[in-house]
């Protein structure tokens, strides 16, 4: 039900028999009003839905009639819509007088009845009286659409502006946020219901935050504070807040719109000219120390699937952020060690060992976090865990010392386990090392193997009903208690004092027992030990010994081999090329795959190809395949600092050198692809 706000308004009119549609007709056309005569209830039907002002209709045409399709129409009118009718009645509008006025005025809704006969004044003064209530609905609706407009341009505009936006009441109360919130925080909706906010603000600052905006609140007057904001990944920065009151035309607060604009850029700015080269090195270490000091205890797990996502949402963020953070340390590691040998003084060689050895530390704590979010490139094979266990029986003992008493258990008839060897040694080792920790005084440590057959889990971290085999590390230390429990998978989580460990060991055992296809199940209690028990997948084929593979003799200096090195990180191109030349190779440097290309179209004495996987436009596979194309047979060398394994599959180990790399496995790795003595 539109009606003609463009043209002139109609009036409609329903009366089949006689002459009182023709003479309401003559009425009020003589009255200026567009008229439409509709020859019975469908007509009117179809002339209301297709728009009109308002309708007059006699009594009669409407007594016997079925009127559940204009009912319809009626009831599914839009919120701004109340279509007027105007019944001519033969007993008055009175319900003693007229009974069938009630079921009308039921289907109708916004109906006048005038009774005839009527004089015809009163009948275009009724008429009138009507359109000038349609006039306002159209109104009404004018103004409807307007604020929805105004709303789609706000919505748009807060939606699109770089900063994190929110609304408040006059209150304070949080209403409203835009994604970019969200997005930055990790949070829901639920979780920022009425002071949930709170949760994602620095605790040292909150209180004096909380004074000033009360302050404003109270006084009317806009907000600005500087203050930290945590992120999803549990990083607190710096943020900009500003809020601003929208008052009525009397100058009553409405609301509060707000901003939170990330000053991190300009406050790292300041830092960096306020400090001295010479103190940048320790501000290094001093980062990393900060970054496991800010991640804050989460929230005590309410249910078993509020864990599973949490734990994959750090999984998502570690491995999202690997390529970029890997590239980084490749070019700290990579300068710092140049510098190194260059550096004569004392000072700077021991400023230059710090910086190292705070990067590979980095370096070693990403691998962790890959582990944990099941990122990396496995090689699972059948593999005999009572003969790793057995290998291991020997650097067991030189870690746990002799105050610790090694016990092994192996299972007899042991089924194959499925997983990659070069990481279940590193599963135990953790284990083992957590164990030793726990037990302060000395006492026993087991490591047993078995088969077993589970039923479904009761946790996440558990595995799915099937057959497993189990290795499981057993001790006699202090245990956890259900808090504790709680939280043993989270990655930076530790119980330790400070410099004891990273709290990433059972973390990256988590994550490689669920990527290899299985779980991990804890038993423990206060004072009475702990035991982690790993299972892994039965692999259905045999275990056969791998034949060692006879590697040829390979000339360590290159004599001029030229090397394409394509990556898009000018500062990783620049010092992966310095360690190059550094070796003896001539260096083609591209930041894309078309330069690349065009580069090696132009240079037939191109050896090798040293590329970076994930690059924009065109990746490193994508790449790889084109350079197979064109020159078959060139061996092709990929670096990466993101170690996704559907991204890497099909792609050899052999083939991969993995961000940050030291000087030596770069020659060990190029040596042997020019040799002929790697896989392709």
């Amino acid at each position: 039900m539109t009606g003609g706000e463009g043209g002139p308004e109609r009036a409609l009119v329903l009366a089949p028999a006689g002459r009182d549609a023709a003479i309401a007709s003559q009425i009020l056309g003589e009255a200026g009003l567009a008229v439409s005569v509709c020859p019975d209830l469908p007509g009117l039907c179809g002339g209301v839905a297709s728009g009109a002002a308002m309708a007059l209709i006699v009594e009669e045409a409407l007594l016997d009639a079925d009127l559940a399709s204009l009912a319809g129409l009626v009831a599914g009118q839009p919120a701004w819509s109340d279509f007027p009718f105007i019944v001519l009645s033969l007993r008055g509008a009175g319900l003693e007088r007229n009974p069938g006025a009630r079921r009308l005025m039921g289907v109708l809704g916004n109906v006048t009845f005038l009774e005839r006969p009527f004089h015809p004044t009163t009948l275009v003064s009724v008429v009138q009286t009507a359109l000038r209530s349609r006039r306002r609905q159209y109104e009404a609706r004018r103004r409807i659409e307007e604020i929805r407009a105004a709303e789609a341009q706000f919505s748009i505009m807060v939606e699109t502006i770089p900063q994190l936006a929110w609304m408040a009441e006059p209150g304070g109360r949080v209403f409203w946020y835009n994604q970019r919130w969200y997005d930055y925080t990790g949070s829901s909706p639920e979780e920022m219901a009425e002071q949930g906010w709170q949760a994602v603000h620095d605790p040292a600052v909150l209180p004096a935050f909380m004074t000033r905006w009360q302050a404003s609140l109270k006084s009317g007057e806009p907000f600005e504070m500087t203050l930290a904001l945590r992120a999803a990944s549990g990083e607190f920065r710096p943020f900009l807040t500003r809020a601003a009151p929208i008052r009525d035309e009397a100058g009553r607060v409405l609301r509060w719109f707000g901003t939170n604009t990330d000053v991190t850029a300009q406050q790292n700015l300041e830092m960096l000219l306020e400090r001295r080269v010479a103190e940048r090195t320790v501000e290094l270490e001093q980062a990393n120390r900060q970054l496991a000091a800010q991640i804050v205890e989460r929230e005590k797990i309410q249910s078993a699937l509020r864990q599973a996502q949490r734990l994959e949402a750090v999984g998502q963020l570690t491995s999202g952020v690997a390529h970029d953070f890997n590239n980084l340390l490749t070019v700290v590691l990579g300068n710092a060690r140049r510098l190194q040998k260059g550096a004569s003084d004392h000072e700077q060689r021991r400023r230059l060992d710090m910086i190292v050895q705070a990067a590979e530390r980095g370096a070693k704590l990403t691998a962790q976090l890959l582990a944990f979010s099941r990122r990396q490139k496995l090689e699972p094979k059948p593999v005999d865990l009572n003969e790793t266990v057995s290998g291991m029986h020997d650097l067991l003992q030189s870690t746990m010392g002799g105050s610790i008493r090694i016990q092994v258990q192996l299972y007899p008839g042991l089924w194959p386990a499925m997983v990659d060897p070069t990481q279940i040694e590193l599963v135990v080792l953790n284990l083992a090392i957590n164990a030793r920790d726990a037990m302060e005084v000395g006492g026993t440590l087991t490591v047993e193997t078995a088969n077993v057959v589970l039923g479904p889990p009761l946790r996440p971290e558990q595995p799915t009903a099937g057959d497993y085999v189990m290795v499981a590390v057993s001790d006699t230390g202090s245990g956890m208690s259900d808090e504790v429990l709680a939280k043993a998978f989270e990655p930076f989580f530790t119980t330790k004092s400070v410099g004891k460990g990273s709290g990433l060991g059972l973390s990256q055992v988590y994550g490689l027992a669920k990527q290899s296809g299985g779980g991990v199940r804890i038993a423990t209690r206060p004072g009475h030990g702990t035991s982690v028990k790993v299972y892994l997948p039965r692999a259905r084929a045999i275990v056969q010994a791998e034949p060692g593979r006879r590697r040829q003799p390979v000339d360590r200096q290159p004599k001029g081999a030229i090397v394409l090195l394509v990556d898009d990180d000018g500062a990783v191109r620049e010092v992966t090329a310095a360690m190059l030349r550094d070796l003896g190779y001539g260096v083609f440097e591209a930041g894309s795959g078309g330069a690349a290309l065009d580069l090696l179209e132009r240079n037939a004495h191109v050896a090798l190809v040293l590329l970076d996987f994930a690059m924009p436009g065109m990746n490193g596979a994508e790449l790889a395949r084109e350079i197979r194309t064109r020159r078959p047979g060139l061996p092709v060398l990929f670096a990466t600092g993101y170690a996704d394994a559907s991204g890497l599959a099909g792609i050899h180990q052999d083939q991969i050198i993995r961000k940050p790399f030291p000087e030596w496995e770069l020659a060990d790795k190029l040596s042997r692809h020019l040799a002929g003595d790697a896989t392709a």
